[in-house]
């Protein structure tokens, strides 16, 4: 018995190792969660940017303003 492999810990030989990757559901929650995180960060960088220009647009009204 001590000779025989584990079938339970034991992977079929046509199984490749990004096969079973991509089956387990903690990989794919994995997966799902970095893909989230890279959504909300160009969210976050399309945010910071139209700000950016708001704040462009606001000091030259407000330049404008000024000199009249």
């Amino acid at each position: 018995m001590a000779n025989q492999p584990n079938s339970v810990f034991a992977a079929p030989k046509s199984d490749s190792a990004f096969g079973r990757a991509q089956n387990n559901p903690q990989v794919q929650q994995m997966q799902q969660s970095a893909e989230d995180a890279l959504n909300f960060q160009l969210w976050v960088s399309k945010q910071a940017h139209s700000l950016s220009r708001l704040k462009v647009f606001h000091s030259m009204a407000k330049s404008i303003n000024d000199q009249q």
